[in-house]
């Protein structure tokens, strides 16, 4: 009790103190050496006020996984986790005595079915006491019948405390090694065997009840909440749009927490940290990560778990937008491309460049950029080619001044169309809209005319609503 009160206290101020410390050097190994030095020193402690070491080990995985680290330690010690894995088993079956299986065969099948039997039965209510129906159960009683490896813990506790004699040791070894290895195979007869149930039992409830969802669906995964990643989750969560960052520096994770951003502590490259993301049920992906060996690893795990995602990521570099394509990100902006476009664009605004010249230009610049990526893929050239067309027809509004030829003439006597190819196709007149006006439609001084057209189109209509003196409001 004293230890679990101690641990309480450590787990609850000590620990996540020294992890936000140790997350703040920004040192992937110091992080990994942070939580394997917890783990093992947890442990140790355990060991020393008369515990098992396990134990005190699964207290620490407890503690760390109530923090805001638990997704990226978990993804740091996988590997490690694996390779223990494969040490607990070559020594529990150098621990197993062919010889004993063989002589208490019968005996040993017999718990086996004891064991699988009364699990199945256990997990199979409890998952149907909480309203789960039609395959979870089935699937949970099929997974989990199994004699846990804690219980090779257990078991070598009881023999070195001598409750357990060697046989009986021997036994439960055998017992949990052998439903260990029919539990995969068993696993697999789920779907055949809940087709069996559906045949049998057609009484069955049709409502069928889910995993509870943790609330991130439908959302943008915002990979890398630097100053560009944190500017536009801010900006989507201003917006209400859902969103959540994922960030590995320390400090920008606690900027985020202070807009109010949802954000998770982690390396978006690993698996772990984006399952935590829910990129599987989200809406959209923005990498905005600058190395691009980062933002290559990203797309790609993010591709793994939801092949359909859309994704949008950044490039340092022209050369990196085509291997960027070629993995599956559907949009690559490059930060300086775009920021010198648009110096550009406003330079030539002040310098009085009308403004859908300036936006033709732009747009052609673009285009000489991202041509050998519209050239190699036809549906990244379809898509620019509509964008293009919807640019060229602009839509502006325009006053018709005191004195316009047009004020007083009808849509049909003022032939607008012939003379200048653009359009008339609404009127706002004393704040009330008249849309898609008629022919008969008189205009008037004053009006405020909606025209639709490309650019020569506008300016012709410009001249021509002009007064004869040059004087207006156009």
């Amino acid at each position: 009790a004293l230890f679990l009160g101690v641990m309480l206290l450590i787990g609850t101020r000590v620990i996540p103190w020294l992890m936000r410390r140790i997350a703040r050097w920004e040192s992937r190994e110091l992080f990994l050496i942070t939580v394997t030095a917890l783990g093992l020193g947890i442990g140790y402690a355990a060991w020393l006020a008369g515990l098992s070491f396990a134990f005190g080990a699964f207290l620490a995985g407890l503690v760390i996984s109530e923090s805001d680290y638990s997704h990226q330690a978990l993804g740091e010690v996988i590997p490690l986790r694996d390779i223990f894995a494969m040490l607990f088993f070559v020594s529990v079956g150098m621990l197993l005595d062919p010889a004993f299986l063989v002589a208490n065969l019968g005996t040993v099948l017999w718990v086996v079915a004891i064991v699988a039997v009364a699990k199945m039965f256990i997990f199979g209510g409890i998952t149907r006491a909480f309203g789960y129906r039609n395959v979870i159960p089935l699937a949970s009683a099929l997974a989990l019948f199994q004699l846990g490896e804690f219980s090779f813990v257990l078991a070598r506790q009881g023999l070195t405390s001598g409750v357990f004699s060697a046989d009986t040791y021997s036994l439960i070894l055998t017992v949990a090694l052998v439903t260990i290895l029919m539990t995969p195979p068993a696993f697999q007869l789920t779907q055949p065997l809940y087709r069996v149930q559906r045949r049998l039992f057609r009484s069955a409830p049709l409502r069928t009840f889910d995993v509870p969802a943790d609330g991130l669906e439908g959302h943008v995964v915002v990979a890398g909440a630097g100053r560009v990643g944190q500017f536009v989750a801010g900006m989507l969560h201003r917006l209400h749009v859902p969103v959540v960052a994922i960030e590995l520096n320390q400090q920008r994770v606690d900027e985020c927490k202070q807009q109010g951003i949802p954000v998770i502590y982690g390396d978006a490259a690993h698996p772990v940290v984006l399952k935590a993301a829910a990129v599987a049920r989200a809406h959209l992906a923005l990498v905005t990560t600058p190395a691009m060996k980062t933002t290559q690893s990203i797309a790609q795990q993010i591709r793994t778990l939801n092949p359909e995602l859309h994704i949008v990521a950044r490039a340092e570099a022209i050369e990196q937008l085509e291997v960027l394509h070629d993995i599956g990100v559907y949009e690559v902006v490059q930060p300086e491309f775009e920021a010198g476009l648009e110096i550009a664009r406003q330079a030539l605004l002040h310098l009085d460049l009308p403004a859908p010249e300036v936006q033709r230009y732009t747009d052609a610049v673009r285009q000489d950029l991202y041509a050998p990526i519209y050239q190699m893929h036809s549906e990244y050239a379809e898509v620019h080619a509509l964008e293009q067309a919807r640019r060229l027809l602009e839509f502006t509004w325009v006053t018709l001044p005191e004195g316009s030829p047009l004020a007083g003439c009808s849509l049909g006597e003022a032939q607008i169309r012939s003379h200048t190819g653009a359009t008339v196709v609404a009127i706002m007149r004393r704040g009330a809209l008249v849309s898609n006006p008629g022919t008969a439609e008189i205009l008037r001084a004053g009006d405020v005319l909606a025209v639709l057209g490309n650019h020569g189109e506008l300016e012709g209509f410009t001249t021509l609503a002009r007064p004869a003196s040059g004087a207006g409001d156009v």
